[in-house]
């Protein structure tokens, strides 16, 4: 039988060839469908998966797709895109790599079945097209690679002995087949680790994204550095990066790095590292995920492992610790402390199987609550709700009573164990939180503590934010981190992705269970629930988010500065919680909410006494926001002059009720200035009715 589709699906089906080449990509024996990986394609492994494969309807013939790039395509697409070669290439490949015992006769220069016999495999024959390649155009090392690799203790001669090279440029091919080329210039420093076949670019001055990327065939199984261990020796490092690698061997150290930190260590690896080396040693990043899974590989294979000290400028490996100003000596006095300690001192990775009698002997199993009965002590929860309502004034008062060791919030219990709170903000800069806490603290009469921290967080991404809780914990525990707001750090593109919510979620219920406190999220809700009862339903994000927290409050408007604090979800809430909204006072002067003692049936909320009065000052507000605007370009500081001429209100009201048009989109800005929503008579052109009245903004 010759080498064809047809032949080759004839011996082994589409599924066993995906999971074949993807066996690589994840630590299933088998691939399930829908289960998410990481993108096989990119150089770095994705926070989020989004790859997977599945069974097409119909046909029944298993493809691979990814939701984030929107890439799609069959088991052959998939090898083709892998190996970068043809599609004759990917058919020889599969024969040789499954050993289908296929003949080929591309040597009699017989091609068979390459003219399609059926619409859809036109697209096969368009890719029987020459291999795709890459070339590196090699340079000279320069005074700027000198700088660059020096500051890491890294010499040339170590960067040579490991095929480290600086190149001028590279060329490769994209995915639609066109060329491209990307040269070094300037302060671009471009380099590849080079491996014959194939080669790993590093780019170390580019965004994290773009550092590194594979060219060519990536060799199956490779470890970088194994070629490069003697037969033996007293000691070998696994370490989390090639940089690393070549960092400790500068110093005369052996070491080997995996594909990733999370990336398995097999067996037989491991088996093989023990025999040759009187002692292994993990040594990986010193940020979550490093000592995460160096502890992993220690207790699995029985090794030691080192955790770096913390490292200045947010340093967290081996070349961050000499690139700031670590030394040899005290390097090899921190693995001297290794080898010193016992394995059996190991500290275990976290179990996560228990048979029923260890869960029946673990003794206390009463429900444990911050504020008691409502918040649980330890997990997360989120608290949403419509634009000022004091959602954020909400969360912040709860972490000042925290940190001041306050034992009663409206009205419950607080069991607090360390008396320290962390608040991450998002949106308020250090300015609007010190007014905003100044307040607060006045209205309770105390004085501030050091036991509540801030995070300045507005410009930073979530694997940051993440990091910097994840310091701040290890250095001080704390009962509770408000997270202020979700929206910020939630990462995906779609807020109604019930997967990117709950992996979003999860990523801080892992610092919750690890530092054992309460991650409380604030959010919004929908505005299509601005005046309906409290449900989780309407708060932001679909199901998925809270789904996954284990409480959910939505915090409404009532009458004046009446609010209602209502539990939406609560795994451990008591009925009467759910059933019936705490009706809160929130005073405008100090940011504090206080208990009035009322609870009120919840249904009732969406068409309670009010809400009539309600509406009828919403339509008041809509009616002066026509008359102010009309068909004109107003600025805030006109709109608020002539809402006071109107309504002999002062001006922190105007300035309130101008937010309020804008959150109702009553209004829209146009060229800086304001006009009413959906008005076609304005030309963008015309000038706006001069700001002259004085007021500051």
């Amino acid at each position: 039988m010759n080498i064809t589709k047809e032949n080759i699906l004839a011996k082994v089906n589409s599924y066993d060839i995906l999971n074949h080449y993807l066996l690589p990509y994840h630590k299933e024996n088998k691939l399930l469908a829908a289960k998410n990986i990481s993108n096989p394609f990119l150089a770095e492994k994705q926070d989020t998966p989004s790859f997977n494969i599945f069974p097409s309807m119909g046909t029944g013939e298993w493809r691979y797709n990814d939701f984030a790039t929107g890439d799609s395509g069959s088991c052959f697409d998939l090898v083709m895109k892998l190996k970068n070669i043809s599609f004759v290439e990917a058919l020889k490949t599969i024969n040789s790599d499954m050993n289908l015992c296929l003949e080929d006769n591309s040597n009699n220069n017989q091609i068979v079945n390459v003219i399609p016999t059926v619409k859809q495999e036109t697209d096969e024959f368009d890719k029987m097209k020459p291999a795709k390649r890459f070339t590196i155009t090699k340079r000279a090392f320069t005074p700027n690679d000198y700088d660059f690799w020096n500051k890491f203790k890294i010499n040339i001669q170590t960067l040579e002995r490991f095929n480290v090279v600086p190149l001028a440029s590279y060329s490769a091919f994209k995915a639609d087949g066109n060329p491209y080329e990307i040269k070094s210039f300037g302060s671009k420093l471009i380099y590849a680790y080079d491996n014959g076949d194939w080669a790993k670019i590093y780019k170390p001055l580019d965004d994290k994204k773009f550092k590194f990327q594979f060219l060519g065939i990536k060799e199956m199984g490779f470890i970088f550095g194994w070629k490069q261990l003697p037969e033996t020796g007293d000691l070998v490092f696994i370490t989390g990066g090639e940089k690393d690698v070549i960092c400790l061997s500068s110093q005369g150290f052996n070491a080997i790095t995996l594909n990733s930190e999370t990336s398995n260590l097999q067996d037989e690896t491991a088996e093989e590292l023990k025999k040759r080396f009187k002692n292994v040693i993990v040594l990986y990043d010193n940020d979550a995920t490093g000592i995460k899974q160096s502890k992993h590989l220690a207790a699995t294979y029985q090794i030691k492992r080192l955790e770096l000290p913390k490292i200045a400028n947010n340093g967290k490996d081996i070349s961050d610790f000499f690139a700031q100003g670590g030394t040899i000596e005290v390097f090899n006095q921190l693995v001297e402390d290794t080898l010193i300690k016992p394995i059996s001192e190991i500290e275990e990775v976290e179990k996560v199987i228990y048979n029923a009698v260890e869960l029946m002997e673990m003794g206390d199993d009463e429900t444990r609550y911050l504020i008691d009965p409502i918040f649980p002590q330890k997990g997360s929860a989120v608290i949403a709700g419509k634009p000022d309502t004091g959602k954020s004034q909400f969360a912040r008062q709860l972490c000042i009573q925290v940190a001041l060791g306050i034992k009663d919030f409206i009205g419950f219990q607080l069991n607090i164990t360390h008396n320290k709170a962390l608040y991450v903000a998002t949106e308020d800069n250090k300015e609007n939180t010190k007014s905003l806490l100044k307040k607060q603290l006045k209205g309770l009469d105390k004085d501030p503590k050091d036991n509540l921290r801030f995070i300045f967080a507005d410009t930073m991404e979530q694997e940051e934010i993440l990091t910097q809780i994840e310091n701040a914990l290890t250095e001080e525990p704390a009962d509770l981190v408000v997270v202020d707001s979700f929206g910020d750090i939630f990462k995906g593109g779609d807020t109604n992705n019930n997967m990117a919510m709950r992996n979003t979620v999860k990523s801080f219920d892992k610092i919750a269970k690890h530092h054992n406190c309460l991650v409380l999220f604030v959010h919004h809700i929908n505005k299509g629930a601005y005046r309906v009862a409290p449900g989780q339903e309407h708060i932001q994000g679909g199901a998925g988010l809270v789904q996954k927290v284990r409480l959910a409050i939505q915090l409404s408007e009532g009458e004046g500065n009446t609010r209602y604090f209502t539990v939406v979800k609560g795994n451990y809430c008591p009925k009467e919680y759910k059933q019936n909204s705490i009706e809160l006072n929130f005073s405008e002067d100090t940011f504090l909410f206080s208990n009035t003692g009322r609870m009120i049936p919840t249904a009732e909320l969406g068409t309670q006494p009010g809400a009539k009065g309600k509406d009828e000052k919403f339509n008041e507000l809509e009616e002066i926001a026509k008359t102010i605007f009309g068909d004109r370009l107003v600025s805030t500081g006109n709109f608020v002059k002539r809402f006071c001429e109107i309504t002999g209100k002062s001006i922190p009201t105007g300035k309130r009720a101008h937010a309020n048009l804008i959150k109702f989109d009553i209004i829209e800005k146009c060229n800086g200035v304001y006009r009413l929503k959906n008005n076609t008579l304005l030309d963008d052109n015309e000038e706006a009715i001069e700001d002259d009245n004085g007021i500051d903004f």
